[in-house]
Order: C-alpha cells, then sequence, then structure tokens
C-alpha cells in the first residue's frame, strides 16, 4: 500500500507539474495572441486612417490643381482679351483721331455716319479705360 501511495503521489505531482506548465504556457500564448491581436487592431485602424486621409487628401490635390487651372485659364484668358484690345486701339485709334480733329470741316454738313461715328469715338476712349496704363 505504501508503493500505491508514492506511486499515486509520483502521478499526481508529475500531474500538478504538467498542468502549472502548461497553465503557464498557455498564459504566455494567451498573452502573445492578445498583443497579436491589438497589434493588429491598431495597424488596422492606421491604414482605415491612412485610407481615409489618403482619400481626404486626394480632393484635396484635386481641389487645388483645380484652383491653380482655373487660375491660370483666368490669367491666360485676360491676357489674350488684353492684346486683341490693344491690337484693336492701335489698328482704329489713328482713324478715329483723325475723325475727331477733322471730321466736320464745315458746320451744318453733317454727313449721314457723323452720328454714329461720334458714339463709336466715345465708345472707344470708354474700351481704352479697361487696358492697363502701360498698354495704352
Amino acid at each position: 500500500m505504501e508503493i500505491l501511495a508514492i506511486v499515486l503521489g509520483i502521478f499526481a505531482l508529475s500531474f500538478m507539474i504538467a498542468y502549472i506548465s502548461v497553465s503557464r504556457k498557455l498564459s504566455a500564448v494567451s498573452k502573445g495572441f492578445a498583443e497579436l491581436f491589438l497589434t493588429y487592431t491598431s495597424l488596422r485602424d492606421v491604414v482605415e486612417s491612412k485610407n481615409n486621409n489618403t482619400d481626404e487628401n486626394i480632393h484635396k490635390e484635386n481641389f487645388i490643381k483645380f484652383l491653380s487651372d482655373s487660375r491660370e485659364w483666368a490669367f491666360g484668358y485676360i491676357e489674350e482679351v488684353q492684346e486683341g484690345l490693344k491690337k484693336f486701339v492701335d489698328e482704329v485709334e489713328p482713324q478715329l483721331e483723325y475723325y475727331n480733329e477733322y471730321g466736320v470741316v464745315v458746320e451744318g454738313m453733317i454727313p449721314p455716319h457723323d452720328a454714329a461715328l461720334k458714339k463709336i469715338s466715345k465708345e472707344f476712349e470708354e474700351l481704352k479705360k479697361l487696358l492697363p496704363e502701360e498698354t495704352v
């Protein structure tokens, strides 16, 4: 009976040692899995926030590009219009200046186009005001 008690005591002690060893290993594995899960979750959150930020950044970049392109187009258009006005002024101004100075030679004899030329001359002077001073 003593041998049986010793054998059962050894089995119980072995079982207890194995149980404690496995329990510690399972605890370590559980902690590892918990750390892995937390790392995975935080990485997933970072990636999702990067994707959201990337989408927002893309929209911001596209809007800034739109503003820049619109600004360039507007300045190009303004320059083109000013060049066209300058060309018109250069071509028409000598004839209108001649008309303004020598248009009506004899008072009372108004040609049929005189009123139109006076109006054109007046509007021409208003149009010249739209050009920058350095181009006029």
